[in-house]
């Protein structure tokens, strides 16, 4: 390997380093992406919780949810269509959940 080929090996080795640092920059300051992804998260949470909420409510407050569940099924497949519709009823089911959960506790 002659002095040129060695130079040229170190640029393309330097460059692929390059390439990698760029492309791990650009993902911790990719700011749509990571709100996204904390966006993804926080709704994946608090489906949980709804749901372990959902389980432990007495019968008469399962009932009461399951129905209101079937009566805005065909709402929130419309609103899956726009997502601010979707957290607007999202976050009115979970005022509802908290609501029944204060007033089983009163």
């Amino acid at each position: 390997m002659t002095e040129i080929d060695k130079v040229r090996s170190d640029i393309e080795l330097t460059r692929a380093e390059l390439a990698r640092t760029v492309d791990a920059l650009h993902a911790k300051l990719d700011v749509k992406t990571i709100a996204k992804e904390r966006a993804d998260e926080a709704g994946a949470r608090a489906a949980e919780a709804y749901q372990h909420a959902k389980a432990a409510a007495p019968e008469p407050v399962q009932h009461a949810l399951g129905r209101v569940e079937t009566a805005a099924a065909p709402l929130v497949a419309k609103a899956a269509e726009d997502k601010k519709r979707t957290a607007m009823i999202a976050g009115g089911a979970l005022l509802a959940l908290l609501l029944l959960r204060r007033a089983r506790r009163s």
